[in-house]
């Protein structure tokens, strides 16, 4: 069960990148803080949620 979660949330996290990657660069808008803001964004719910499910 744990590992479902863990895969629903890296999934989740994932399609947030992408998604945001995406967006940024149809708008030509893609830059290194931007990106390193998204990924670290990221990498905080990773830890937050990860602390709320196990």
């Amino acid at each position: 069960m744990t590992q479902v979660v863990l895969n629903v949330l890296i999934l989740g996290i994932l399609i947030y990148l992408l998604w945001a990657i995406f967006h940024h660069k149809k708008n030509k808008s893609l830059t290194l803080p931007v990106f390193l803001e998204y990924l670290l964004t990221a990498a905080l719910v990773l830890i937050l949620l990860s602390g709320v499910f196990f």
